[in-house]
């Protein structure tokens, strides 16, 4: 579900907090700024630079007077960022499975052939 609080915009202050793209330092755009998700005073935005088109997520903690955030540089847009975060974590399982598939040396094979 696409989380959209039109008449809560206190998320959109991390555009204020984190005024520069971290790629090629122009200024955000405050309508870039997209809400991933919201979970009491939490949010996961993403933000689209209008410049360089490079994509940042930042997860902004709202704390009494004021805003603390810890972000990141992506290569998710914003559909994939909301379909990841919607999407169920991998298993132990899956990971161990993973690992080994990468392990292989016939895959390391059909890698190199492609």
């Amino acid at each position: 579900m696409l989380v959209n609080k039109s008449d809560d915009t206190s998320w959109q202050e991390v555009v204020k907090f984190m005024s520069r793209c971290p790629i090629c330092s122009k200024n955000y755009e405050k309508e870039t700024a997209r809400l991933v998700t919201s979970k009491g005073n939490t949010n996961l935005v993403h933000i689209t630079c209008s410049s360089c088109r490079g994509h940042f997520m930042a997860m902004v903690l709202h704390m009494g007077q004021g805003l603390s955030s810890v972000g990141m540089v992506t290569d998710l847009n914003f559909q994939d960022a909301h379909k990841l975060h919607a999407a169920k974590p991998l298993t132990l399982d899956e990971i161990l499975v993973g690992h080994e598939e990468l392990s292989n040396k016939k895959f390391l094979e059909i890698l190199t052939l492609s």
